[in-house]
């Protein structure tokens, strides 16, 4: 049996609330809840869900930017939640991650082959293996190797995230958690960007985390699917059955609420979801997405669906994922 190169279990990440002022308490934020997931080596894992549901805290997280507040974390078969010192920063070589913000992700009084330079010469890469790498980064991301003497103001906001995914791999990491890479990207350049990763996945061997909101991106790049809700992980499929065998009606809605680009099909579109999410220090009993489901029965407001096998790599926590079908 192959080992997953990530496997995370029962990850659970809560902070402090605002102080109830009569009762004295401190709610939790519950930003992350209870997930477990896995990446092989090689894959690509999309993490999808609406702003504030934890995708990003998930992705710090892996990459032990933050600490949980429980679960485990292994890194090629081996525990790593209690890491700490010489062997984290060993660690550290083998995964990478690239913010969603293009600019404020790189130092503006610092040239392009500085800040790439930079995790080498924390390794204690020599100067002149350190200058050849970045020469041979900047040309593996559709830029010239004399851009190196260049500071990011000089480049578009595509040029600056090839510079930031230029970084992360100069350490020639394994896994690579890529939080909202496109977002702030235009329609083109998005698409650009997107190309280059799928192309560096392949010639590098890469496994990439891949956060989105972004549902045609994450089908694009993706080879498998987690849905995030309120913290917890609602469903898990093929990328490939995302469109068609989605059975949670939190990733039905999410899919309904894609732009439909003929108007003609514009008002037939089932309703999305409906309302906000609910507050994360508060969530409410049984399923987290009761409160917005059209579907929601007794059983929903009172027992939390687990996550289950429903099919071939396909996991669904609802009481009711049979009759969800389309």
């Amino acid at each position: 049996m192959q080992v997953s190169l990530l496997e995370v279990r029962d990850l659970v990440k809560h902070y402090p609330g605002k102080g109830g002022i009569l009762t004295g308490r401190r709610e939790k934020v519950r930003a992350v809840d209870g997930v477990s997931l896995s990446i092989a080596r090689g894959e690509t894992m999309g993490l999808v869900g609406e702003s504030g549901c934890g995708k990003s805290t998930l992705g710090r997280l892996v990459v032990r930017l933050e600490e949980p507040t429980a679960g485990k974390i292994f890194f090629a078969g081996e525990e790593i939640t209690v890491w700490t010192g010489r062997k984290l920063r060993e660690l550290r070589r083998h995964f990478q991650i690239i913010f969603q913000d293009s600019s404020s992700s790189l130092n503006p009084r610092r040239t392009v082959g500085a800040i790439i330079e930079e995790p080498l010469a924390n390794y204690g890469v020599g100067k002149e293996e350190r200058r050849e790498r970045v020469r041979e980064l900047l040309t593996l991301v559709g830029l010239e190797p004399g851009d190196a003497s260049k500071y990011p103001h000089e480049f578009s906001g595509g040029q600056r995230q090839r510079i930031n995914i230029a970084r992360a791999l100069a350490l020639q990491p394994e896994l690579v958690v890529c939080d909202e890479p496109v977002s702030s990207l235009d329609v083109s350049i998005r698409a650009q960007i997107l190309n280059l990763l799928r192309e560096l996945k392949r010639r590098l061997n890469l496994s990439y985390l891949f956060i989105s909101h972004d549902l045609a991106a994450v089908n694009y790049l993706a080879d498998r699917v987690a849905v995030m809700y309120l913290g917890k992980i609602v469903e898990i499929l093929p990328a490939e059955g995302l469109v068609s065998q989605a059975r949670h009606p939190y990733t039905r809605a999410l899919l309904q609420a894609v732009p439909e680009p003929d108007p003609r099909q514009r008002y037939s579109q089932k309703p999305v979801v409906r309302g906000e999410p609910p507050d994360p220090a508060n969530p409410p009993p049984g399923c987290c997405f009761h409160p917005r489901c059209s579907e929601a029965r007794d059983v929903c407001r009172q027992e939390e669906p687990v996550l289950k096998e429903v099919g071939d790599g396909h996991l669904v926590a609802c009481h009711f994922s049979e009759t969800c079908l389309k």
